[in-house]
């Protein structure tokens, strides 16, 4: 993170906009931040947390008095960089509050803006602004304080963190959170999703049903039987298919031969209206021959008369026009004389009233003048009396003030406070509020330890009901823990009774077999002779000859005996497997309390009073068994769910308790130190002021400032009348040049006044008596209009002249044209007539109305020709096309019936063969759901083994990660990283001298290296030491810090501490800090030690506010 720029306004004494650009700041790695005490440099840290996270640490409440007195509005507005692997992001955040009262503010205005190429606003609401900057920083206010910002009187505070709190902070700064809550919470839901998806799987398993290999081959048999079957049918249907098809086609060609010969017989009806058809229009395309000659004989008489009457019309015309053209060139002459007489006479007379003009507007242009300098003269003498009596008040005004000057000052030497007694007097009343803020801090210890107490109680009923649930839990657990033992017991003796039946089955079955071999040996000895030998032994004697017992041998019985075996035996080993299932359910109760274990003797003797004798009784004794089991495992996996949850709870609310517990302790600890410390600190305050009372040092040091403050009041106005003075005494001089320059000009506008009036006597005597502009004005209005009226009658009698000659001359070429075209037309009508007649004469047609009466418009005609075609056409095409039909039957003729038997007969055919797939379809999907379910249920039996192993390893881990064990463990181990950087900075700042270790609590303790490695608290060093300590401490803390684990600190502020070093200790924490700016890192220091002034290359000067109003200023400086 680096800072960018930051802007201020209406915070503590800020007033208006300030803005500090920390990029230039920070480029050369190290800068300062100066001010006398009271200027507003911490001023500048609160801003950045205050854009940052909305809250003023070191203020009431976070906001309580944090805006100017003076102003009813705050801004602040914070730019920053993050830079990671993927590149630099430039961030704003600005924040606007308004006053809700004299301490109050309230948030008008939170923006978190992600700057580039477009301001893109992220966040516009204060409670989203402060959580996208917590999500991206990753730090809390707190932490960012310590780890980033070091303000006044936090160094003891970093140092002095207890076990827990350095613990908790560490957890944030480095983001171990991750690995403790979240861990157990991701390997709960983990463990509760594996369980999940065992008990998933054994559902899964036990809902496949019947899916064994021999199922598969019986349906697979079914399945081929079915598909020979479809086979034969579709042969069937093929060959009925062939004929349906030829039937199909001679019945359509049928059909469409007799709907052919109808459409015939319709168009040979219309055979006569076609003839007269084509005769009609033959006799309108020999009309449409002629119409073109008498057309053209029509145009051409229409075009005689045409001519006839123009000829005429413009014979009048040119009569009428050459008479008129005769009366305007008379008229024109007389204009043209009259304009040479009357026209050189009006313009000398118009020259001579222009010059008039000229005369008496020159005139009117004096007077005007005149009275704007009789105005002005009157006004010069108004500032004349004014700045004479101004100078007088000047005189007066300045006398007074030098007066009142004198007696400020004697009033300024009577208030005047002695610096040294101030001093002192305010450092008694700096350690008296010290000591309040310790009372106040102590008070507040207290408050928090019985909040904590009363925590600390809530928290132990909650306990007590979750112990008192987990009781009823566990006898829950140990009811179905007995029921498991007594399901182990009875699956054991049923097991027995089992094996016992099927081990006298097979005892029956040896007995039978002895017997069956007994009755051969029988008859084998029956067929024996005397002297023959034995096909046994060979012997020719036979003394002892085996003899038949009556015995029947029952071939079904032997066969139901082995059927009896096979079975017993398939059912003793189910009821084995559900005896491996007890027991694997058994081996919980390990990991569990062991309840009160069950009478084994008990379950024998029930069992044995119900014992098994045929197969029908193991089976159903199975089954039974087989139920209680999946009906226990389902009740003992819930409870075992719900204890560890329960345990899970209890252990939480326990380390809950401890935790508690030990902050109270903490805080009793706290107590007894905070008012030890206070006792001391108040002793020693009256050892130091003997002579001053600790209850009224307040009301001294008021009464002190007040004269303080009236002596500076009085100062300011004795400065203030100095610069009145300076103003009295330039105002007067002023007044006095004012003076002067009034006169002067006074006597320059009377000098011209009297040369303007001699001129205007001049300008009058050159005109007629009783002459005015207006008569002037008259008179050269009446000779314009007069020489306009000459002119335009004029212009208008030679245009009407010229106008009627062209008139004329028009005529004249209209009437020779309508001449030539008269004659012209009379030729071309003969001719036209003469060719009609010739035309005639090859015709039917006698009159001109013969052949008007034949003619027919383009689209009657049109129609005509097209249903003689259309006609045509058709009757062609029908008579092609049951031609084709008659060729394509070849004579033969069906039925109706026929064709009806043939459809009928060929979808019942396809019916049976649709039957035939759709049982063939669900055939296959039988099958193929039977294969799945085998390949399912073996591939579900793979994961159920992986999962149970799974689950297994999920249950230690849990146990391992039980509590904050594992997060303490990473939080100790970064510390010592933390602690050995922080010893190497300690040791360079000290000369070795001293290292910071840990000791076996997880504390800070001190190894003074020059005094033999001896370890002492951090409290017992002094307060230049105490500095260099945690000042060592939190340079490696920042160093390390990376925000939400991305983004690299790089800026690092220490907010005074400086003035408890000596100048030897101040040149190696310079030396050290300066050194630091070659690791990336910028290092601000806020201090006001002049020492520090000179060593930085650049500073930003921090101005107090100013009595006058002015609120804090900045301003940078370049070395």
């Amino acid at each position: 993170m680096k800072p960018i720029r930051l802007t201020i306004a209406g915070l503590h004494s800020f007033r208006q906009k300030e803005t500090i650009d920390f990029e230039r700041l920070c480029e050369g790695g190290l800068f300062g931040i100066f001010g006398p005490t009271g200027s507003g440099k911490s001023s500048i840290l609160d801003a950045m947390t205050l854009a940052l996270y909305g809250n003023v640490e070191r203020a009431a409440n976070q906001t309580n008095g944090i805006m100017n007195h003076a102003e009813n509005e705050l801004f602040v507005s914070f730019t920053f960089e993050l830079q990671h692997a993927e590149g630099v992001k430039r961030y704003t955040v600005e924040r606007s509050f308004k006053r809700a009262d004299a301490l109050r503010i309230r948030s008008v205005v939170s923006r978190f803006i992600e700057e580039g190429n477009e301001r893109v606003v992220i966040a516009d609401k204060t409670r989203l602004v402060d959580e996208q900057v917590k999500q991206l920083l990753g730090l809390e206010m707190k932490d960012f304080t310590r780890a980033v910002v070091l303000p006044q009187g936090k160094f003891a505070e970093f140092l002095s963190l207890k076990g827990s709190e350095r613990r908790q902070m560490l957890q944030r700064l480095f983001h171990l959170e991750r690995y403790g809550d979240e861990l157990n919470k991701k390997l709960k839901n983990k463990l509760a999703e594996a369980a999940a998806k065992l008990e998933a799987i054994k559902g899964e398993q036990a809902g496949l049903g019947d899916a064994s290999k021999e199922q598969v081959e019986k349906q697979k048999q079914a399945l081929t039987e079915r598909k020979e079957a479809l086979e034969r049918a579709k042969n069937e249907l093929r060959h009925m298919h062939e004929r349906y098809e030829k039937e199909k086609q001679l019945w359509q060609w049928q059909c469409e031969k007799e709907k052919v010969e109808q459409q015939l017989n319709e168009w040979r009806k219309q055979e006569e209206r076609m003839k007269q058809l084509e005769q009609t229009y033959e006799r309108s395309k020999e009309a449409e021959r002629l119409a073109p000659y008498i057309e053209q004989v029509e145009r051409s008489e229409k075009e005689v008369a045409h001519w006839q009457q123009k000829a005429s019309e413009r014979s009048f015309q040119l009569q009428q026009v050459r008479t008129m053209y005769e009366q305007a060139s008379k008229q024109y002459e007389q204009c043209r004389a009259k304009k040479n007489e009357e026209e050189p006479k009006a313009l000398q007379k118009q020259e001579q009233l222009k010059q008039a003009l000229q005369t008496l507007a020159l005139m009117r242009s004096l007077e005007q003048q005149q009275a704007k300098l009789r105005a002005s003269l009157q006004e010069i003498e108004q500032k004349e009396q004014q700045a004479r009596l101004q100078v007088d008040i000047c005189t007066k005004e300045y006398t007074t003030w030098s007066a009142k000057q004198a007696e400020l000052k004697k009033q300024w030497e009577e208030k005047k406070v002695d610096v040294h007694v101030k001093e002192r007097l305010e450092q008694a009343d700096e350690k008296k509020k010290h000591i309040q803020l310790q009372w106040q801090a102590l008070e507040e210890i207290e408050k928090e330890k019985q909040e904590k107490q009363k925590t600390y109680e809530a928290m132990k009923q909650t306990y007590d009901r979750e112990m008192k649930q987990m009781q009823q839990l566990e006898a829950r657990l140990a009811e179905e823990f007995r029921h498991v033992e007594w399901l182990y017991h009875r699956v054991c003796e049923r097991e027995k009774q089992a094996m016992v039946l099927v081990y006298q089955w097979k005892e029956e079955k040896k007995q039978v077999e002895a017997a069956r071999l007994h009755d051969l040996a029988a008859t084998l000895a029956e067929r024996l002779r005397d002297g023959e030998a034995c096909p046994v032994c060979g012997s020719t004697h036979h003394p002892s000859r085996a003899k038949r017992k009556q015995v029947a041998l029952d071939e079904e019985a032997l066969e139901r005996i082995d059927r009896s075996i096979q079975i017993g035996e398939q059912l003793v080993a189910a009821i084995q497997q559900i005896k491996m299932q007890v027991e694997q359910l058994s081996q919980l109760m390990l990991r569990h309390p062991l309840p009160q274990r069950v009478d084994a003797e008990k379950v024998k003797r029930e069992v044995e009073e119900a014992p098994l004798s045929s197969l029908k009784e193991i089976e159903t004794e199975g089954k039974a068994l087989q139920q209680d089991y999946i009906a226990c495992r389902d009740r003992m996996y819930r409870y075992i769910e719900k204890w560890n949850e329960q345990k899970q709870k209890e252990q939480q609310y326990a380390y809950q308790m401890e935790t508690v517990r030990q902050q109270i302790a903490e805080l009793e600890e706290k107590c007894a130190e905070r008012r030890t410390r206070i006792e001391q600190e108040k002793k020693m305050w009256h050892e130091t002021y003997p002579d001053v009372s600790f209850e009224q040092v307040d009301d001294i040091v008021r009464h002190l400032r007040e004269r303080e403050r009236e002596a500076q009041q009085l100062q300011q106005r004795i400065e203030k009348s100095v610069t009145v003075l300076d103003d009295k005494r330039a105002e007067l001089e002023r007044w006095k040049e004012t003076y002067q320059e009034v006169i002067k000009q006074k006597a320059e506008w009377t000098t011209e006044w009297n040369m303007q009036q001699q001129q205007y006597e001049q300008y009058k005597q050159t005109l007629p008596e009783g002459m005015d502009e207006e008569s002037v004005k008259q008179q050269l209005i009446r000779i314009e209009e007069t020489l306009q009226r000459v002119k335009r009658e004029e212009e208008e009698a030679y245009a009407r002249w010229m106008s009627l000659q062209q008139q004329l001359h028009t005529l004249q070429a209209d009437k020779q044209a309508a001449d030539v075209a008269l004659q012209e037309g009379m030729k071309r009508k003969q001719e036209a007539e003469r060719m009609l007649a010739e035309q005639f004469k090859t015709t039917v047609f006698k009159t001109v109305e013969d052949v008007l009466d034949c003619c027919l418009d383009e689209r009657t005609k049109q129609q005509i020709a097209h249903d003689i075609q259309q006609y045509k056409d058709e009757l062609m095409k029908l008579q092609n096309e049951w031609k084709r039909l008659n060729e394509a039957m070849c004579g033969v003729v069906m039925t109706k019936q026929q064709w009806e038997e043939t459809m009928h007969t060929y979808e019942q055919m396809k019916q049976q063969v649709d039957e035939h797939m759709r049982q063939l379809g669900s055939l296959e999907a039988i099958v193929a759901d039977l294969e799945a379910k085998h390949a399912r249920f073996e591939q579900l039996q793979q994961e159920r083994m992986q999962l149970e192993k799974l689950v297994g390893q999920y249950e230690e881990l849990q146990k391992v990660l039980r509590g904050n064990s594992f997060v303490e463990f990473i939080a100790e181990e970064q510390l010592v990283h933390v602690t050995r950087y922080a010893s190497e900075r300690l040791g360079e700042l000290t000369r070795q001298r001293y290292a910071i270790e840990l000791d076996s609590e997880g504390g800070f303790v001190i190894r003074d290296d020059a005094n033999g490695g001896v370890r002492r608290p951090v409290t017992t060093l002094s307060g230049g030491e105490t500095f260099l300590t945690s000042l060592s401490l939190a340079l490696a803390l920042s160093a390390q810090i990376q925000l939400r684990g991305e983004y690299p600190l790089q800026f690092f502020f220490l907010d005074e501490g400086f003035g408890t070093l000596d100048q030897e200790l101040l040149d190696v924490v310079m030396t050290a800090l300066e050194r630091l700016r070659g690791e990336h890192m910028a290092i601000g220091v806020i201090s006001h030690v002049q020492e520090l002034h000179a060593r930085m290359p650049k500073r930003i000067i921090v101005k107090p506010a100013e009595p006058s109003g002015k609120g804090t200023t900045v301003h940078l400086e370049v070395m």
